[in-house]
């Protein structure tokens, strides 16, 4: 089936950290422990990552690497590891990771709710889910959709509201999240979901 995603990949906006940046501005304090980044794609995201957190290991994780050139990515002073994995079932011991990201990864992603379950299984007490993704009530969404479908980027895309995820958080075990946009009515939104401290014993 053809397919126009190894170019949308290549574009500058598939290199940009602006949305890494700006979620992570809002970060509440961070437990100590790895950082995940879902759905890293071309590795640029996460290549941020481990610039911003030098004392963290960072990993990459996605279905496929196929898109990626580890000579394009500028690392920080620990070299990032990627592992190729469904983020339905992630890899990793329950109570790993001190942050996950997902920026413009859920859209596309199958069984979303299962991820939502799976993030929160390998978080941390206290950890956070920091997700930038498509506005669901923006007027574009459905076009974002339309588009993804038709040019074969992806079939799974859909352009989730904010109650929609909100609702797949508090099932998952999350408290309501907090909720940012660079302006109003803006085609990206930020979520962070901080999983629940432990109960002192």
């Amino acid at each position: 089936m053809f397919s126009l995603k190894p170019l949308f990949a290549r574009l500058p906006v598939a290199r940009s950290s602006r949305a890494y940046r700006f979620g992570l501005a809002h970060l509440p304090q961070l437990p100590p422990g790895p950082v995940l980044d879902l759905g890293s794609g071309q590795g640029y995201g996460t290549a941020f990552l481990s610039r911003t957190f030098p004392q963290r290991q960072v990993i990459g994780l996605d279905i496929t690497f196929q898109c990626m050139d580890m000579c394009r990515l500028d690392l920080g002073p620990h070299s990032p590891w990627f592992v190729q994995a469904s983020a339905v079932a992630l890899p990793f011991p329950e109570g790993t990771f001190a942050l996950v990201t997902a920026v413009m990864t859920v859209h596309c992603l199958p069984d979303l709710p299962r991820v939502f379950r799976e993030v929160y299984r390998v978080l941390k007490s206290g950890g956070v889910w920091m997700v930038a993704d498509v506005n669901g009530h923006h007027w574009m969404a459905p076009w974002f959709e339309r588009v993804e479908h038709w040019f074969g980027i992806s079939q799974l895309t859909r352009a989730y509201t904010p109650e929609a995820l909100t609702a797949m958080a508090r099932d998952a075990g999350f408290p309501s999240p907090q909720r940012f946009q660079r302006k109003p009515r803006g085609f990206l939104m930020w979520y962070i979901f901080q999983k629940q401290q432990a109960a002192a014993r």
